[in-house]
């Protein structure tokens, strides 16, 4: 096993070979990772206030963290979510497009950009900005916003009060939500959607809102998909109008007790068709 370690108490600038992944958490100020061009980590540190930071290299994976003696978000969180005193970090990081990242903040902001090789972004009450990502997404957030912009891949969100803004493409899409409102606004028809919240209410935009079929199960909470309606009571099943059992269809599954769950698509509701049109091949070439 290979190791370096580093105790960072000021700023200082570390170059890094043989990284493969980042593991970076700090409890206040700023967190950006963010995609480069060169083949080695750049790690910048401007400002260290309280607890020093430590930055550890072990195998290929790079851990920058509060020096807590204890390893993993959930364990940094227990340890400092209460903290009443100075942890407080501004870094930069640098890394090649194809860095795994797993970037964290207890009350700091953060911002991931760039990344290809999937990621996952936590808070606990911070601010988080994710853009021009790609490869699965995982979103973790107690009460603090989170927006995702351009992003492709799958997303998995889970959010108790905070807001959640994703947007891109994805094929798969899960989010769990108490209280906070989610808004997925895709570029291209996903495969499947997962939906379950207590009260917070989610909208989610598609390409064509008549390529869905929901299938809920909700308390009192209203479903809405392309101008069809369900209100709450038990299990139910709408689809979108006049696309049922085609292909390219999203599944949608939506779990809740009181909030409300609303799809709207980007395709005028006079739009042609594209599989209709694509059966029609006997039409002459620019007839209307």
């Amino acid at each position: 096993m290979s190791t370096d370690s580093w105790t960072v108490t000021g700023p200082q600038t570390l170059e890094l070979d043989g990284v493969t992944s980042v593991d970076a958490h700090v409890v206040d100020g700023r967190l950006d990772i963010v995609a480069h061009d060169d083949p080695a980590v750049r790690v910048e540190v401007h400002s260290v206030e309280g607890r020093s930071l430590e930055v550890r290299l072990v195998d290929g994976r790079l851990v920058i963290e509060h020096e807590s003696g204890l390893s993993g978000w959930g364990s940094f969180v227990k340890r400092f979510v209460d903290f009443g005193g100075k942890a407080r970090a501004d870094i930069h990081v640098a890394v090649p497009a194809g860095t795994t990242v797993r970037l964290g903040t207890v009350r700091g902001e953060g911002l991931l950009a760039g990344t290809t090789a999937g990621a996952s972004v936590s808070t606990v009450t911070g601010s988080l900005l994710v853009s021009r990502t790609a490869g699965e997404l995982r979103i973790n957030t107690v009460s603090g916003e989170v927006a995702v912009r351009g992003h492709a891949g799958d997303v998995t969100s889970n959010t108790v009060s905070a807001d959640v803004v994703v947007s891109g493409s994805a094929d798969v899409v899960t989010s769990t939500s108490v209280s906070g409102g989610v808004t997925f606004d895709l570029a291209t028809q996903p495969r499947q959607v997962r939906i379950n919240t207590v009260s917070g209410d989610a909208l989610l935009r598609v390409p064509d809102d008549r390529a869905v079929e929901a299938s809920v199960q909700s308390a009192s909470g209203r479903v809405t998909v392309g101008g069809l309606q369900v209100t709450g009571g038990g299990a139910a099943r709408v689809s979108g109008a006049g696309r049922a059992g085609t292909r390219g269809v999203t599944q949608l599954r939506v779990t809740g007790v009181s909030g409300d769950v609303t799809v709207i698509g980007s395709v005028p509701d006079d739009a042609p068709d594209p599989a209709a049109a694509a059966e029609d091949v006997t039409a002459p070439l620019g007839e209307v």
